[in-house]
């Protein structure tokens, strides 16, 4: 139901680009589309300067309505910066400490559970499990529930693991987290995030589903028919009552910006706060883990970055800021199945250069006799990359045929991605080493034939 970790749209199209001077983003984004299916939005800013907003695929598949980037969407997890910042604003205010434990607040919860820091519940530290995972609870989730009879469901599952000894992401935990703000603050999760974080902040267009699955208000979310993954059918039921302060937050992507720019200029809490939940929080043994509170923490194309995915029954959403390029970027998408990240990462590293940049103003022939050749992987499977009629081709293994694009520094991309290729040579060896923009340098294939 909610997202858990690892990170990855059409013929009805709608992009507004804004000085876009140096990459073509709306071609971009039609590179991860397929015709006729629910879609996405982007928005992309850098030191305070919009760079690219746009949509892309339908909002609703009987009306055949594109998407707008004025759409409200689910954003299921990424609630849990709301939720985390909520707690540090009480913590701010004198109404809790880090150091509480969720029995302080929450009276009745088993015992095990009671004597949980807030501080560890946040950082995922706990050792709470995920109640997603419950088969008992997955029966009860297509009905409203009171909160309190939803935590008496939820927190019947026993602990995974000792506090402090593994990082354990548990939608669990920020579920009692936004009881603890009830209690603190003497207001509903709800009302607490309108009084204090959205209406402060002017964001008009956000709020917490309550009950139900969805408003008027959004977007229309789909899912992937089981039997036919091509066909898209409404999403599984869950009430929104069972999702709460885990990931019941609909946003769009103006106010998601508004969100941010409060956020890291001191307005929803404190510069050290702030710092706080964007630290690698530390496990018994020292050992750090890529989480902080409300945000996952780790580097991608060796810049520090701050972000969150969401997924909820019909919708999925990613939020990322890299703070040494002051760029924060947000992606929606109306489908379950379909992670914005990957069209949304491929927009990033092109503005931030991540990837080297494309040759298609001359001739490559000469660039293009450096690359041709037979390249040999850790299993054995070979990529065979050719050259035709001014057109550099691959063949890995068995697999089709594909166009690629061919790049800077002796390097190439498949078409519609950022992920490249580079050869380098070794020990006399000449490799291919395939770069991922998000996950980094992978295992390099051998040069075996020329």
């Amino acid at each position: 139901m909610l997202m858990q970790k690892k990170l990855l749209i059409v013929s009805f199209f709608f992009v507004t680009c804004v000085n876009a001077k140096q990459h073509d983003f709306q071609s971009m984004l039609a590179c991860h589309a397929s015709s006729n299916e629910p879609g996405l939005a982007v928005r992309i800013e850098q030191s305070g300067e919009l760079i690219f907003s746009g949509a892309i695929g339908i909002a609703d598949i009987k009306s055949r309505d594109p998407l707008k980037v004025e759409h409200i969407f689910q954003i299921g997890s990424v609630t849990k910066q709301f939720t985390a910042a909520a707690i540090l604003q009480l913590w701010e205010n004198n109404k809790l400490s880090l150091q509480n434990t969720l029995g302080d607040f929450i009276p009745g919860i088993p015992s095990e559970y009671s004597m949980l820091t807030i501080e560890s519940v946040l950082s995922h530290t706990s050792g709470l499990p995920n109640y997603n995972t419950d088969a008992r609870v997955r029966q009860q989730w297509g009905k409203f529930k009171p909160i309190n009879e939803v935590i008496t469901s939820v927190s019947k599952m026993p602990l995974l693991a000792e506090p402090g000894s593994a990082y354990l992401y548990s939608n669990t935990g920020y579920l009692l987290l936004g009881k603890v703000i009830e209690v603190a603050s003497g207001l509903t999760y709800s009302g607490y995030l309108q009084q204090h974080i959205f209406s402060p902040l002017g964001m008009v267009n956000s709020f917490v589903i309550t009950d139900g699955e969805t408003t008027d208000k959004i977007v229309k979310g789909y899912t992937a028919a089981s039997r036919n993954p091509s066909e898209n059918s409404n999403p599984e039921v869950v009430d929104r009552s069972w999702i709460y302060a885990a990931g019941a937050v609909a946003s769009t992507l103006k106010d998601m910006s508004r969100w941010h720019q409060a956020l890291i200029s001191g307005k929803v809490i404190s510069a050290e706060n702030y710092q706080l939940m964007t630290t690698k929080a530390k496990l018994n043994t020292g050992e750090t883990v890529n989480y902080g509170f409300g945000f996952d923490v780790y580097p991608i194309s060796n810049q520090p970055s701050y972000s969150h995915q969401g997924q909820v029954p019909g919708f999925m959403a990613w939020s990322i800021y890299f703070p040494k390029s002051d760029l924060f970027a947000t992606a929606f998408s109306n489908k379950d199945t379909v992670h914005p990240g990957p069209a949304l990462l491929d927009l990033i590293a092109r503005q931030l250069r991540f990837s080297p940049a494309p040759i298609t103003n001359e001739s490559i022939a000469e660039r293009a006799k450096a690359l041709i050749g037979k390249y040999k992987g850790a299993d054995d499977t070979v990529m065979t990359v050719t050259f035709d009629n001014g057109q550099l081709y691959a063949k890995s293994g068995k697999g089709d045929t594909r166009k690629l694009l061919f790049r800077e520094n002796n390097s190439f991309s498949y078409e519609c991605t950022e992920d490249y290729f580079e050869l380098r040579e070794l020990l006399g060896k000449q490799l291919l080493v395939p770069v991922s923009i998000y996950s980094g340098e992978q295992t390099p294939l051998v040069r075996v034939e020329i």
